[in-house]
């Protein structure tokens, strides 16, 4: 590897999110390790691409590496979608037990024929409601209102099966869209709401922890290959590392942003799931139709059989 050329890391997230930070000790670790051998520069939110490019410009070479969210791969290989599927994680460990272990070995054939290598998952959280109008106690609570989302289907499904509108806005304007009032509402994890100020217009929110989302590092896989074999295990190691520190950063810094959002004036509630997850009927097979009963089945079989070793006793 040539010292002075060094690794292009480009990502979408603000110089302040856990995974911009995340990304600052990847390169650390993997610069002491390497001793200097391998460098890599970060270039943050849209420095070298927004969301939507991201994923491709990895795939052509054009940058050496990004962590995109899982629901940006669908287009490539449908896998991807169940991720997000509404309400088919119980909680965090749930979730990392099985995007690290059965999930990724599902993929990284197909990221591989996409000329990826994968690296580790990362964090982006549970999806929450949030919307200028009103509280979101229940499923009718959200219809009529208008949500915004980014083109993903797993998210668009939900809301139409709950009877809210549907207002398509990408990641990068996500804020001026609330700004805008181009929507009455959207979803995101916390930790989305409070960095782009989100309150300012959206007054209610709801914890439901509708459905999860994760980053799936990669690297373009000549890239990677033009690495020694203790380079690219130097990379696993750290990028694995910086993402088990930004899911601790992020599950911790969500409780704190909480009690900010709290006093900010937003109203907080914490409703039943149940009944939301009650009305996903729809949404199940609109996801089944569209992403394949050959995709969805083992996916879920997967999240049935991770769920029975956390409820084992012992």
């Amino acid at each position: 590897m040539n010292m002075f050329k060094p690794l292009l890391l480009a990502h979408h997230c603000a110089e302040d999110h856990p995974s911009h930070i995340a990304a600052e000790l990847f390169a650390e670790g993997v610069a002491t390790r390497t001793h200097g051998q391998v460098q890599i520069s970060i270039y943050p939110k849209g420095a070298l691409g927004e969301l939507p490019e991201l994923l491709q410009l990895v795939i052509d070479g054009r940058v050496d590496m990004s962590f995109p969210p899982h629901d940006r791969y669908v287009e490539h290989c449908k896998k991807f979608g169940c991720v997000s599927m509404p309400f088919v994680f119980d909680n965090f460990d749930h979730a990392d037990r099985v995007v690290d272990g059965d999930f990724m070995d599902w993929v990284t054939p197909d990221l591989r024929q996409l000329g990826l290598e994968p690296l580790s998952c990362w964090d982006w959280g549970f999806r929450q409601f949030t919307n200028s109008k009103r509280p979101i106690l229940r499923p009718e609570d959200m219809r009529g209102l208008r949500i915004r989302i980014p083109p993903v289907q797993t998210y668009k499904t939900a809301i139409l099966a709950l009877g809210g509108k549907i207002a398509l806005v990408e990641y990068s304007q996500l804020a001026r869209a609330m700004k805008l009032g181009m929507a009455d509402g959207q979803e995101n994890p916390i930790s989305v709401i409070y960095e782009q100020k989100l309150y300012e217009t959206q007054k209610f929110l709801s914890l439901v922890n509708y459905a999860y989302g994760s980053m799936v590092y990669i690297i373009n896989k000549k890239s990677f290959d033009a690495l020694t074999q203790v380079q690219q295990q130097i990379l696993r190691e750290e990028s694995k590392k910086a993402g088990q520190m930004m899911r601790q950063m992020i599950r911790v810094q969500e409780q704190q942003q909480l009690v900010a959002l709290a006093r900010l004036g937003v109203q907080i509630v914490t409703p039943d799931a149940a009944p939301f997850k009650a009305a996903m009927a729809p949404a199940y097979a609109r996801l089944k139709e569209s992403l394949g009963e050959e995709v969805v089945s083992p996916f879920l079989e997967m999240v049935e059989k991770s769920r029975r070793t956390l409820d084992a006793p012992g």
